[in-house]
This record gives C-alpha cells, structure tokens and sequence, in this order.
C-alpha cells in the first residue's frame, strides 16, 4: 500500500509498504478521504511549534477488517470519520476542561492519515472515537467534520451575543468555517482580513462579511475603519502572530482576541501590556477538538447547516499527494485540499 511519509529533514515521499497488522482490538480502513490541514503544511514548510511526522488527520473510511475481539458483521464495511486523538476525561486537565491537554490526547492513528489503509488503535476504539457516516455525507465532508469540530470548540471559551461584532485575521479553511459559524450564529458585522487576493474574492463569493485586504492602505485603514463599531471578538486563524498587536488596537475594551493560527516555533511578538491591562482584553488560545464538539460538527455538516462542499476547491488522488500539499502551501486559487483514494 502506498503513505505519505514526512522524514527528519522535512523531504516527504509517497512510499510502498505492507499493510500493517492489526491487534485484537484495533480496526484497519481504507481511506476515503483526508483534508490537508495547516498543520500538514507546517510541519513541512515550515517550523511548526507542535511539529509532528504524521501527515493527515482528517479522515474518513471503510472499515475493511476488524481484530479478534470484534464481530466482523457489525462493523466491516461501516463508512466511518475518525478522530485521531482523544482525552482520557478523568485527569487533572481534562476534569478541568483543558482536554487537549491531556497526556492521553496524542495521534493514535498508524502510519498516517495519508495513507491507503489506516490502523485505529485500541484507546481509539475504547473512547469511541470513531463516528458512522450518514449515507448522505460523502467522505469529503467527513473529513470536514474535525476542522470544523476545532473551530466549535474555540467559539466555545468566547463570549458571544448575538449581533456581536467580529473580526477574523486569516481566510484559510479555519477563518472560512469561523466566518460561516459567525453567520450562522447571528455575529454583525463581520470583517474578514487576509493579503491573499483569491482568498478575499472566494470570501466575497460566498458573502461572509466585510472583505478586507491587509495588504493595502485599506489594510492600514483597519483601526478607522472599525472606529465606530469595534469587534467585540476578533478570532487570529493565521499563523501570522504580528496581527496580535494589530487585535490589541481593534479590539473593543472588555473584548477577547481568540488565537487559533499555529505560530512557528519560538516566535516572539512585542506586545503593550498597558493596552491589555488598560483595556482589560481578554487573550485566549484553542487547539484541535474532543468527540463533543466532533458530535456537534457531524450534526452541522448532516443538517447543511455549514456546507462544507463550498469550501473544498481541489481533489487529489492518493497518488498525487506531494502536488497537492505542494499547491495547498502555495495557496493559489486553493482553500481546501482533499486527498481521495479512488
């Protein structure tokens, strides 16, 4: 079978290996599809704080083989998402709500999820991680399902009222789903900010709010521009940390600045302390998703509540996996990447 496979020096190569055994208690499927995360391009391209050589977490799949402990009748040929990691719920952390900060919360999926079979673990099996697809969802949206299950949770430790202002730095698939979300939830106005053209005029397209170049004098112009209604939340989706010291400024006072972009490793950002403590802002950080907010974004996409189908742009066979990170980090014309095993 054929896998991504991200080596020590960040080459990465579609290798052949054999198809990995499985236990009693872990599951084998083959892929449907996986997004192309930010995360993925990072750890490529980049040097990720959180860096990891395994490429793909957002997975859909067929379960095509099951160990001894399972009946095969019930669970082969299921078409099922996973989510790759998951807290044990009963540790300091996770009893206080900061599950992904759980020693437990680690990828638990082998090789990768770019790959043309893929082992679930036993402790993904124990705490239920894996979800059954309606018929109606394809493997596509599937694997929209942890992307968006990430952003719910960070819309979580915020503060909201409906008619709230909000300001998103970012138009990725992230700051796309927070836009769609906003909507969704009743947030106005909404300001989208980004210095990638194609990204503002797909954002334009789809209507999600106030399109703002950051790259221009109208970029410039952000503070004045959001003089008489300042965001009440601004959510970062870059992994451009110097927008922080732009938020400190926008923000309205009492407002909260959520940081979801990965910054790269030991970056530093020169911050007013004094704007912060003055203005009594409040800076909060959010990464990656349990299985609640999995349940929740599984709902969304079932009901197209959120249609994640406007957001995927390019579909990549398995076998064309280093074009399409290639071109996802580029980020001409794409939004979302998906890799599909036909």
């Amino acid at each position: 079978m054929k896998a991504l496979k991200l080596f020590s020096d960040k080459t990465y190569s579609l290798i052949d290996m054999e198809e990995p055994p499985i236990h009693d208690k872990e599951i084998l499927i083959k892929l449907g599809a996986c997004g192309i995360c930010g995360s993925d391009i990072g750890n490529i391209f980049a040097d990720s704080c959180k860096p990891s050589i395994n490429l793909g977490h957002e997975v859909t799949g067929t379960i095509v083989k099951v160990g001894a402990h399972f009946k095969k009748n019930k669970l082969e040929g299921k078409r099922i998402f996973v989510n790759h990691h998951a807290p044990c719920n009963n540790c300091h952390y996770c009893i206080h709500g900061n599950e992904t900060m759980c020693e437990k919360f680690v990828n638990n999926i082998f090789p990768c999820g770019i790959s043309e079979k893929i082992v679930l673990s036993e402790w993904i099996i124990k705490t239920k991680s894996f979800f059954e697809l309606p018929d109606s969802m394809s493997f596509e949206e599937g694997s929209m399902i942890e992307p968006l299950a990430c952003c719910i949770r960070g819309w979580k430790k915020v503060p909201f009222i409906k008619n709230d202002s909000i300001l998103i730095f970012g138009l990725g698939p992230i700051g796309i789903l927070y836009a769609m979300l906003a909507k969704t939830y009743g947030a106005s106005p909404i300001y989208c900010v980004d210095i990638n053209q194609s990204r503002l005029n797909f954002c334009k397209k789809m209507n999600l709010g106030i399109c703002i170049d950051g790259n221009t004098s109208e970029g410039n112009r952000l503070m004045y521009m959001t003089e008489k209604r300042q965001p009440d939340l601004i959510i970062i989706a870059t992994s451009d940390m110097t927008v922080i010291k732009k938020s400190i400024d926008i923000i309205r006072k009492g407002g909260t600045i959520l940081i979801f972009g990965e910054p790269q490793k030991n970056i530093k950002v020169n911050v007013d302390i004094n704007k912060i403590y003055s203005k009594e802002i409040d800076i909060k950080t959010t990464y990656a998703a349990t299985n609640k907010e999995i349940h929740e974004a599984l709902y969304l996409i079932k009901i197209k509540k959120i249609d994640v189908n406007k957001i995927i742009t390019h579909r990549y066979n398995i076998t064309q996996s280093k074009d399409a990170l290639e071109n996802a980090h580029r980020r001409d014309e794409v939004i979302k990447a998906i890799i599909i095993n036909k």
